[in-house]
Parts: C-alpha cells; sequence; structure tokens
C-alpha cells in the first residue's frame, strides 16, 4: 500500500490546527529569540510587559485564515507597542507571518488600503526603535524584507488560489455537461426501446384481434405498461442540455442491475478481487433508475481500480422502505492526496446521474482506510419483481 509523504500529511491537517501550530511556533521563537538578545549590557531584561506583548502579537496567528485583516492590525498593535516600550524589533516574524496571511486571502483592494499601510507602520515602528542610527536605506531594505517580500508571497498565492479554483470550476461545469449529454443519450435509448416494444405489441394485438381476444388484450396491457414507463422516461428528460454529438443511434436496451454479475466478473479478470451482496426484496426498477445504479457501481469499481491498489471492494445493493441502497466499498490505500484529487470527475458525474431521480450520493475514506461511496435513489411506487 502506498504511503502518504510528510508533505501530504502536513497539508491534511485541518487549518484551524495547522494554525494554532504555527502561532505556537511564532511564539517560541519569538520568546527565545528576545530572551537571547538580551545578552548584550546595553539591553536590558524583558519584563512581564514586554512578555505579554510578544503573547499579544503571536496568539491572533491562530486565527489569520478567518479573519486576516484583523490579525494583521492586532499584531501591528502590539509590535508598536513593544518597540516603544521595549525599543526593539523583536517581533518580525508575527509581523511578516501576518503581512503574508493579509496578502494571500483578502482581496487587493482592502490589501493596498489597510493590510498594506497597517503592516508598513508596525515594520517602521519596530525598525526605528531597533535601529542605533537609522537612515533611509536601512529602513527600506527592513521594510522590504519584513512587509514587501511576504505580501508579494501572498499575493502570488493568492493568484494561483484563485485560477485553481476558476480551473476546478470549469472542470466541474464539463464534466457535468458531459454527463448530463450522455445521461440524455442513455435516456433517449430506454425510452427508443419502450417505443419499439409498444410498436412491436401493438401490431401483435392487430393481427391477433379477432382470432384470439384474450392475447390481444395482454398484447394492448403490454403496450400500456410500456407507454406508461417510457413516459416517466420522457419526463426526466425535459431540461436535460444534450450535446449535439454524431454518435449512432442504439434501439438496444441500457444495463442494468441484472448484469451487474457480468460486470463483476469483468473486474475480476482485471484483477480486482470484489464480492456483491443483495440485501432485502427486489422490486422492479424503473428503467433510469436500473441504468443509473448500473453506472453508479460501474464507476465506484472503476475507481477502485485506478486508485486503490492492491484491495478488495465490496458492492451492496440494499432494498429498504421504497428505495434502492447502493454501497462501493474498498480497503485500498483510499482517495489521492494530490493536486488533480479535488476536480473528481466521476463523483460529479455519478451526483448528477443521481440528482435526476432526487437520491443522494456521499462518499469519503472509510475508518481503518479505504474509500466508499453510498447511493440512495427513491423508488416511488416500483412494484415487486
Amino acid at each position: 500500500m502506498e504511503r502518504r509523504t510528510t508533505w501530504e500529511r502536513i497539508r491534511g491537517i485541518d487549518p484551524p490546527i495547522a494554525d494554532g501550530l504555527l502561532a505556537a511556533g511564532v511564539l517560541a521563537i519569538t520568546l527565545v529569540g528576545s530572551f537571547l538578545a538580551r545578552q548584550p549590557p546595553d539591553r536590558g531584561d524583558l519584563d512581564v510587559a514586554g512578555v505579554m506583548l510578544i503573547v499579544a502579537a503571536c496568539v491572533p496567528l491562530a486565527a489569520r485564515r478567518r479573519a486576516p485583516i484583523a490579525v494583521v492590525a492586532a499584531v501591528a498593535v502590539a509590535a508598536v507597542a513593544y518597540a516603544g516600550l521595549v525599543g526593539a524589533a523583536d517581533l518580525f516574524l508575527p509581523v511578516v507571518v501576518a503581512s503574508y496571511t493579509a496578502a494571500a486571502y483578502e482581496p487587493r483592494e482592502r490589501v493596498v488600503r489597510i493590510a498594506g499601510p497597517i503592516a508598513l507602520v508596525a515594520g517602521l515602528a519596530m525598525q526605528v526603535a531597533g535601529a542605533q542610527d537609522p537612515n533611509w536605506l536601512e529602513l527600506a531594505s527592513s521594510l522590504t524584507f519584513v512587509v514587501g517580500i511576504p505580501m508579494a508571497l501572498g499575493r502570488g498565492s493568492f493568484n494561483r488560489r484563485r485560477r485553481l479554483r476558476a480551473d476546478r470550476a470549469q472542470a466541474a461545469h464539463e464534466a457535468v455537461t458531459k454527463e448530463r449529454a450522455r445521461i440524455a443519450r442513455e435516456l433517449h435509448d430506454v425510452v427508443a426501446h419502450a417505443m419499439s416494444v409498444m410498436v412491436v405489441q401493438a401490431g401483435a394485438a392487430r393481427t391477433v384481434l379477432g382470432s384470439d381476444p384474450e392475447q390481444a388484450q395482454l398484447a394492448l396491457r403490454r403496450v400500456e405498461e410500456t407507454g406508461r414507463s417510457g413516459l416517466a422516461e420522457m419526463r426526466r428528460l425535459i431540461g436535460l442540455l444534450k450535446a449535439d454529438e454524431s454518435a449512432e443511434d442504439t434501439f438496444a436496451p441500457q444495463p442494468g442491475l441484472g448484469q451487474l454479475d457480468q460486470l463483476l466478473d469483468t473486474v475480476r479478470s482485471a484483477g480486482l478481487s470484489v464480492e456483491a451482496i443483495t440485501e432485502g426484496t427486489p422490486v422492479q426498477l424503473p428503467p433510469g433508475v436500473d441504468l443509473t445504479a448500473y453506472r453508479v457501481a460501474q464507476e465506484g469499481l472503476t475507481n477502485v481500480l485506478k486508485h486503490a491498489g492492491p484491495a478488495h471492494a465490496r458492492v451492496v445493493v440494499r432494498y429498504v422502505d421504497d428505495a434502492l441502497d447502493l454501497e462501493v466499498a474498498d480497503d485500498g490505500r483510499g482517495p489521492s492526496h494530490g493536486p488533480d484529487a479535488a476536480l473528481g470527475h466521476g463523483l460529479i458525474g455519478m451526483r448528477e446521474r443521481v440528482a435526476l431521480f432526487d437520491g443522494s450520493l456521499e462518499a469519503g475514506e472509510r475508518v481503518g482506510g479505504g474509500f466508499e461511496l453510498r447511493v440512495r435513489i427513491p423508488l416511488g411506487t416500483a412494484e415487486p419483481s
């Protein structure tokens, strides 16, 4: 099983926890640095007020991503007060972190109008208090390293995340559009198949109408049932955007849970150990629901093959309370944590399919390892098979 790298584990820490750890680290480094700076004979001991100001400058960093402007203001006030009280520039690290955070998480206008001037005042106060004979070159250099460079790096991070969000939104939109077109084609095939059956049965009824009225009635009843089912699926087509594609029309019925065994055999032949479990009393599923359940199982098992590594998978089909529950779970290495992991095109497509029938989809890591996909689709007036 593939192990996550140390950097991936660090990136996986919840932001509030990560910010709290960062604040604690900055506090420890600043305290140690300020006490070590007391060694020269011309600098006095750090009193309680100085320590409290250091704490006041570092603790707000725990909320840096939730309120960047408030944090940079709190850090700046503590830094200016510390510079005036102690006469030293010991709080440059909290100012650096706060400056970077404000630039990385706030719009440019708020950075230029609010965060930038506040950080510059704090940096200037620290430099004036800490330098023996400050000059403009020294002041400019200090402000560049304490405020300028951190804010430039922060804006780079802000722009990079904005581009990533835009790319993900575009990819998600394309995935939804593609999946809707695919759903429309497949539902069209379901309805076309129903119409074909109706034509055949109507022709059979006309043929035997005079010689065998009972057989004619049976054929007409099948026409009625097939027509109702086809109309139900046709209603679901309304509102879907169907792409203009030159795919050949097919009037063969689409797969359903009746073909689940063949799907499992195909997956097993690819090297995945998988078992299927059916719970509850099976019912006759509407064609669209049957197709959606099959596609979800197919996509879930495909994801296991692609991402889980050596694993064992299980597919559970459960009929309960006028609903169909479908679970696809594995004990593999879990979802990818790479930069493209959040796109989730397969999940987007499955969620789009399930939502078409007012269903719900949940997906996530399993306790103890692996990944689990859970789907529930209401069946309404489905009849027992």
